[in-house]
């Protein structure tokens, strides 16, 4: 008891010690931005109120399709880019454990049996004695100068930043996917409109064949329409390289080999979602790679911390206490009880400048990723106002190019009238046709561009991500 009485004492004596903590605390950085985009003035957008309209969650969801939502419920759980990441979060929380262990004093146990003889061979009565021995040892430093607690806000900095870089890839593939998938989806509505074309190409060729075998079509006409039919195949047969492109970079994203996975053809009518724009100041806290830049900077503040620790002594707590005895029937009795404390104080007299060029590395640590979240700052807002303007004139592009195919189906409307009334030939409403299935193509890949240009807005935005940093 008498120990244990000691130990506590002293522990508790120098843990009541008068502590303090070196290096500067944390001041979150302040960056000037604007209080609204710039692409968002002079126009229709509105304002969205944080507490309502804000993407949250699968933002996906707003395009309405049942299988972009089944596809992108299966990447956080298959993608090996994610789990990458999620491993290297659980490993930066492994390392938080380990540091704050540090606040807390080393026990460890000792028993051992020795046996001893003592005098040689010559020894006309040499001895023999067992010792049995039970140790309890303790040692602790006591974190009088911060150091412990700066690598505490140190490792838990670290952590929030992987946290942050988790949901920054998560963003990335999601997005990635979204965007693999109405390609493919868009691919599929072309494929339909250039078979249609190679078709009316093809009737096209016929019937320049019988017009030359009767002498009204030249050589000159038939080669030009084979032309023609040759282009329109070599078109459809470039489509299904890029439809069949995006299928495999789809199965990787979902962790599965290209012959693992397929998706059927599908006519899909894609929506563009109707997006609310934010305040700059909400962008901040949305978007991951700009909380993960913040954090790093939090981390390295606290790295000079324990850079100038380091000039200051450091103080060792050792106790050590237990039985020995070469009686192991009196092994647990007062007279065989052993025991010890003592402290030791340490501090180095001379480096040659070693820590004061730690505590230099640290502090330009500090500054260099200062200004690399700044820089994160502004190119996350540039992203922004990249795709909102290229949003806003896909939208006018959008209204232009629906209005020249309705102009263009008018035409062909009108071609199959002037038909009946023997105005001119089927070979004449045949272009008309194919006139009609590429202004279609036009228009789909028009469409195919404002979802592209919707998705890289809401990644821009975060995503439906929101900042939640907890351990």
């Amino acid at each position: 008891m008498k120990l244990i009485q000691i130990i506590k004492i002293t522990f508790l004596s120098f843990f009541l010690f008068i502590k303090c903590t070196v290096g500067p605390d944390y001041q979150k950085v302040v960056t000037d931005r604007p209080e609204f985009f710039k692409e968002t003035r002079n126009s229709s957008w509105k304002i969205a109120d944080p507490k309502d309209d804000i993407l949250k969650g699968k933002w996906w969801e707003v395009y309405n399709d049942p299988f972009l939502n089944e596809l992108e419920e299966q990447i956080d759980t298959s993608n090996h880019n994610i789990l990458a990441s999620i491993a290297q979060m659980e490993q930066a929380l492994a390392l938080l454990g380990q540091s704050k262990a540090g606040y807390f004093p080393t026990i460890g146990t000792n028993t051992s049996i020795t046996r001893q003889r003592q005098g040689s061979s010559y020894t006309q009565n040499p001895t023999e004695t067992t010792n049995y021995s039970v140790n309890l040892n303790a040692t602790w430093i006591p974190d009088l100068w911060g150091s412990i607690r700066r690598s505490v806000e140190a490792n838990e900095a670290a952590f929030q930043a992987n946290q942050a870089q988790v949901e920054n890839i998560k963003l990335s593939i999601h997005s990635s996917l979204a965007q693999y998938y109405f390609q493919l989806r868009t691919a599929d509505k072309n494929q339909s409109i250039l078979n249609e074309i190679v078709e009316c190409t093809k009737k096209q060729l016929d019937m320049i064949h019988k017009s030359n075998e009767l002498g009204i079509a030249s050589a000159v006409d038939v080669q030009k329409i084979e032309s023609q039919y040759e282009l329109s195949k070599l078109n459809a047969e470039d489509n299904l390289i890029i439809r069949e492109q995006y299928e495999h970079a789809i199965a990787i994203l979902l962790g599965k080999a290209p012959a693992e996975f397929s998706l059927e053809a599908k006519d899909t009518n894609i929506q563009i979602p109707n997006l609310p724009i934010i305040l700059s100041s909400e962008l901040l806290e949305r978007r991951p790679d700009i909380a993960q830049a913040e954090r790093l900077v939090a981390q390295a503040n606290a790295q000079i911390g324990i850079a100038k620790a380091a000039y200051f002594p450091s103080l060792n707590l050792s106790a050590n206490g237990g039985y020995s005895s070469n009686d192991i029937n009196n092994l647990f009795t007062l007279p065989a009880l052993i025991w010890s404390v003592g402290a030791s104080l340490a501090e180095t007299i001379f480096d040659a400048g070693a820590r004061q060029d730690k505590v230099d590395a640290a502090e330009a640590n500090y500054r260099s990723l200062v200004n690399q979240y700044k820089q994160t700052v502004l190119q996350a807002l540039q992203n922004v106002e990249d795709n909102l303007s290229a949003y806003n004139h896909l939208k006018s592009e959008e209204l232009y190019q629906f209005n020249s195919l309705n102009r263009i189906e008018t035409i062909y409307n009108l071609s199959n009238e002037q038909l009946e009334q023997g105005i001119i030939n089927s070979s004449d409403l045949l272009n008309a046709k194919i006139n009609l299935q590429n202004s279609k193509k036009s228009f789909n890949d028009l469409i195919n561009k404002r979802v592209l240009n919707s998705i890289n807005l809401i990644a821009s935005l975060g995503g439906g991500w929101k900042q939640d940093l907890k351990k």
